[in-house]
């Protein structure tokens, strides 16, 4: 039957929501007291966590650190703007994490490395690396950081607004009348949460950073539940709900189908088809987060295994609860009468009681804080291993290989009791937190649109996206390369964002996403292949070097393999794992999917599917036969 009562009306927050959300922050800064001592250890223990954490803790601190306060946010307004389909968007994308798993996560670990970005130089040799690998620990460090920051900070801000029912306009009087200076006082209180996280950061290091990531995702994913549950009660079940909400948009019941729907223009279709052929090879290499887990746990298995996890939680168990809200906004919340990205604290307000409302605010400020937090350890540690390493570190001599990094460096003093040099950069990195805090809100200030901050970003890195998949498995590769790609990935893609007729358009489905990211690595991939051939190869030792201990398999490395007198594994069976695995992810998303929208039977079909298609990988990822 259809809704007979109005929704309830927003209520706000009571006393008990605020000793909930307290406790919380009590509780985060606990953990990080806790691991105090261990993360000062040296810069290994600070950045890296000492190499010491298991696959479980690993993978599901890579699900929080993605699981932030803007995500609940974009994936209500996709619904709402082009219906469930319009999620395939990020969905495709398990195609790349499942290659990541397989062809990546291995290698990432066998290289021991500190950070993604110091590969650079041990892959390739000259100034062009040193080079580029300051550019680009400063460019992942302050830029690729600061755009995920402004996203969490906006959709934050956008929670704590509609929450606590506070103006647009209105500013933090205290400070205005003490010192005249005029700051809207959801920013204040944006900025004190994020000093909070700074807190706690600089205290546990990636100790604190990934096992409070443990206790943010479980109350996220509790709260996110509870909200879902709360509003189909509401309606008295999800097909009186689902039936109310098809009155609300042009299509009907059509905007609640689980496929892409690539009927509203040619520009729509080819850019469904983007989802699926392009748009997920970014993903594939790993970086940032996701790279510095990896290499933070006990070894390659628990680095695959953190990987297989991360990416069965992240797609399939993940989103639904919020999909649920989605639907029920939109018989609540008709489209044209809130912001997409408002819709979700907005639903929470009006649908959770006491407790309960403080415990769905404390989880949105546990996935903001599980962002920051990671993005300031990772960016103070490019900073300090990828740009003010290399640039104080003296040339080796010849051909060397580069000198040890910082950290590894400290981490072989701690070992032998030098506990002075151990600590310095451990206390560097604390230091550099502040300034990287402090800028990256600044940047995060100028931007408004979540969607369009995570679409920007896609689009800029896809040019490189090719070259960074193939550095792992081609000789030739180099670090002009990377250069070249970066740089025209840069140019085109910055070109492409800004043009009015490629624009995304809210309320409508972003149909010309495609086109910016086919233009985009068409230029910057036809560039770098032309830099390569004209350019001379890495250093035939440095190639060797490489070689010896990352064992990269395939074909792409016999010339240097032979010359090791050593053999090059084959690629077959951890590309159809990742295959295995893409298929079990995508009938695991479809058949809960199917769940919730009321075809049980056909959704558990789905599901068994899913777990034949995901058992045979992970019994072998638990044997250490699955990768490379």
């Amino acid at each position: 039957m259809l809704l007979a009562a109005s929704p309830p009306a927003a209520t706000g927050l009571a006393i008990v929501d605020w000793l909930v959300i307290v406790g919380y922050l009590a509780v985060t800064l606990a953990i990080a007291l806790f691991f105090r001592r261990r993360a000062s250890r040296s810069g290994s223990e600070f950045f890296l966590a000492g190499r010491s954490l298991p696959w479980w803790v690993a993978g599901t601190s890579i699900v929080a650190t993605t699981f932030s306060s803007d995500t609940p946010l974009q994936v209500v307004r996709m619904v709402r703007d082009g219906g469930i389909g319009e999620n395939w968007w990020w969905w495709s994308m398990a195609a790349g994490h499942a290659a990541s798993i397989y062809l990546f996560a291995s290698l990432w670990r066998r290289s021991r490395m500190v950070t993604d970005v110091g590969l650079i130089e041990f892959r390739y040799s000259g100034p062009a690396a040193r080079v580029l690998r300051i550019f680009d620990g400063a460019h992942q460090g302050l830029l690729v950081g600061s755009c995920v920051v402004a996203g969490v900070s906006i959709g934050l801000g956008k929670i704590l607004a509609t929450m606590l029912e506070i103006a647009p306009d209105a500013k933090w009087q205290w400070l205005q009348e003490t010192f005249g200076l005029e700051l809207p006082l959801v920013s204040a209180m944006v900025m004190g949460l994020a000093g909070l996280t700074f807190l706690y950061s600089i205290l546990g290091g990636l100790y604190g950073v990934a096992w409070s990531d443990l206790v943010q995702f479980v109350i996220a994913m509790v709260g996110a539940i509870a909200v879902a549950w709360s509003v189909v009660d509401h309606f008295g079940g999800l097909a009186p709900m689902i039936e109310q909400a098809s009155t609300q948009v042009p299509t009907g019941v059509r905007h609640f189908g689980l496929l892409p729907d690539a009927s509203f223009s040619n520009a729509m279709a080819f850019t469904v088809a983007s989802w699926f052929f392009l748009a997920w090879w970014a993903r594939a290499p790993g970086h940032g987060a996701t790279a510095q887990r990896i290499l933070a746990t006990r070894g390659e298995r628990d680095g695959v295994l953190a990987m297989l996890w991360f990416s069965i939680a992240h797609y399939a168990l993940r989103p639904w609860p919020w999909i649920v809200v989605a639907i029920g906004s939109l018989a609540v919340l008709p489209p044209g009468t809130i912001d997409g990205e408002t819709a979700y604290p907005a639903m929470i307000d009006r649908f959770c009681g006491v407790g309960v409302k403080g415990l769905l605010v404390a989880a949105m400020i546990a996935a903001f804080m599980s962002t920051i937090d990671t993005h300031l350890n990772l960016s103070a540690s490019y900073l300090m291993n990828d740009v003010i390493g290399p640039l104080r570190r003296r040339r080796s001599a010849g051909h060397e290989a580069p000198a040890i990094d910082p950290i590894d460096r400290d981490a072989d003093a701690a070992k032998q009791g030098d506990t002075r040099a151990a600590r310095r950069d451990v206390l560097l990195g604390r230091v550099l937190m502040l300034p990287i805090v402090v800028v990256v809100l600044l940047i995060a200030s100028g931007f408004n649109d979540i969607l369009a901050i995570y679409k920007f970003l896609a689009v800029m890195m896809s040019g490189s996206a090719a070259v960074l998949v193939l550095r792992w498995y081609w000789w030739r590769v180099n670090a002009w390369s990377e250069i070249a790609a970066m740089a025209a990935s840069l140019a085109v893609g910055w070109h492409v964002t800004t043009l009015e007729s490629l624009a995304i358009v809210k309320g409508q489905p972003d149909e010309h996403f495609g086109t910016r990211l086919a233009i985009t690595m068409a230029f910057a991939t036809a560039t770098w292949l032309v830099v390569t051939f004209i350019t001379a190869p890495t250093r035939p030792e440095t190639l060797e070097r490489f070689w010896s201990r990352v064992r990269p398999p395939g074909p792409g490395w016999r010339r240097v393999a032979s010359a090791s007198d050593a053999s090059a594994t084959g690629l077959a069976r951890p590309v159809l794992y990742a295959l295995a695995t893409t298929l079990g992810i995508w009938c695991a998303v479809v058949g809960l999917g199917e769940i919730v929208l009321g075809s049980t039977l056909l959704g558990v079909g789905l599901l068994l599917a899913a777990v034949v298609c995901v058992a045979v990988p992970w019994r072998a990822v638990q044997r250490g036969t699955a990768f490379v």
